[in-house]
């Protein structure tokens, strides 16, 4: 019954430690790049309850002759005892993993199918990264340096901005499709190794948790009509759906896992609206279809969904086939049919999804969980507000009408 859960500052994590840990890796970086002597200035940023496994750093950077570098860097804060709970090793292991190798290969099979540059997917600039237990660090680009910027995550997404994600996560799996096909065996290896992680366990949940959980759900079903809250009720407490959601319906597909507008930056440029992820955590060996699920349910209200949900699945689709086809891919290797019949068996998760993860993406930045290492469990507990009674209540509503549950 583990699920996903926001992650705990652990005072002995200081913002000055953290600062430190992360001056160490720039001295290296830097070096390497040949920026001596130099200046560095590092700022500390607040998120507003928009990320919770880091402490979060823009730096610049400036040494004679050479344009000033803007960076940007996470630094590990999950308190230790707290990492467990949160398989905070696995979320910081697949950061690198993405960084270190998958976008090497990514690039590279684009660069051998002469993909054009304003069809390639996007990464952000990798500089460096510490692997250190504690410790764990990434640099990379600045890209709000760059023009992008967030988006509100209290707002329902419009068409402009979920059109250009649908498009974005398209490019993202289609090369998970082209690595299967050009690198089988390196596939093979790599997917093999990338389970995802929260959720995925056999052990027997302990008394707290299950107390937490049951807490979780009385929040969520104290929201929604007298005739749906024992149906919310009975999904909530069938917990082998954690287990299915994350991993593949047939062929392994490598997914984000936690495709949702929080993990984004957004900029215009010659009036085109352009996306690009910045988290990679949560990268597993999964089904294209979770992420739809994550993005869709976790990002629009129930009016967005009435009149865009079959138009959004359409413009997904028709952008994987294109996708596919720039790479060389028959589109056959997932279909319109196939994407239908995942979604349909996922359905039900999108309930879990509002119960569980909702109220992270819904709560107000001065009641985020901060909570310091050894904080209870219970801590995660988050009352629910107005924006989340409406969201949670359209995600059960739809449900009900789509006969998922």
């Amino acid at each position: 019954m583990t699920m996903p859960l926001p992650s705990v500052v652990n005072r002995d994590r200081t913002m000055a430690d953290a600062e430190k840990t992360l001056r160490d890796l720039l001295d290296q970086v830097l070096d390497d790049r040949g920026y001596r002597p130099r200046e560095i200035e590092v700022k500390a940023i607040e998120t507003g309850g928009a990320n919770y496994t880091s402490v979060l750093f823009v730096i610049n950077v400036s040494s004679p002759d050479r344009d000033d570098l803007k960076l940007f860097a996470k630094v590990a804060c999950v308190g230790d005892s707290m990492r467990g709970v949160m398989h905070a090793d696995w979320l910081y292991a697949t950061e690198r993993l993405v960084y270190k190798q998958l976008v090497r290969i990514y690039q590279e099979i684009e660069e051998d199918q002469q993909v054009a540059t304003e069809h390639r997917y996007v990464f952000p600039k990798f500089y460096g990264c510490n692997a250190e237990f504690g410790k764990e660090t990434v640099v990379m680009e600045d890209l709000v340096a760059n023009g992008y910027e967030t988006f509100d995550r209290f707002k329902s997404i419009d068409w402009d901005y979920a059109s250009v994600c649908m498009e974005n996560l398209a490019k993202f799996h289609a090369l998970s499709f082209a690595f299967e096909k050009y690198r089988p065996e390196t596939f093979k290896e790599m997917t093999s190794n990338m389970a995802f992680e929260i959720g995925n366990t056999q052990e027997e949940p302990d008394e707290n948790t299950i107390a937490m959980f049951t807490n979780i759900i009385e929040n969520a079903v104290s929201v929604v009509k007298e005739e749906y809250k024992e149906r919310v009720r009975n999904l909530g407490q069938t917990h082998v759906l954690w287990d299915k959601f994350n991993k593949p319906i047939g062929k392994p597909v490598i997914s984000h896992g936690d495709y949702r507008m929080s993990n984004m930056l957004f900029r215009k440029q010659d009036d085109r609206l352009q996306a690009i992820v910045v988290d990679y955590q949560t990268t597993h060996a999964g089904c294209p279809a979770s992420d739809l699920m994550y993005y869709i349910f976790l990002g629009t209200d129930e009016e967005f969904r009435r009149e865009h949900y079959e138009r959004l699945l359409d413009h997904y689709h028709s952008s994987l086939e294109q996708a596919l086809k720039r790479l060389a891919v028959d589109p056959s290797v997932y279909t319109r049919e196939k994407l239908d019949s995942d979604m349909k068996e996922l359905l039900p998760y999108a309930v879990l999804l509002g119960v569980v993860v909702l109220p992270v993406v819904t709560v107000e930045s001065n009641a985020a969980p901060k909570v310091e290492g050894d904080a209870d469990v219970n801590n995660f507990i988050m009352k629910p507000n107005e924006l989340y009674a409406k969201r949670f209540s359209g995600i059960v509503n739809d449900c009900v009408r789509w006969g998922a549950i």
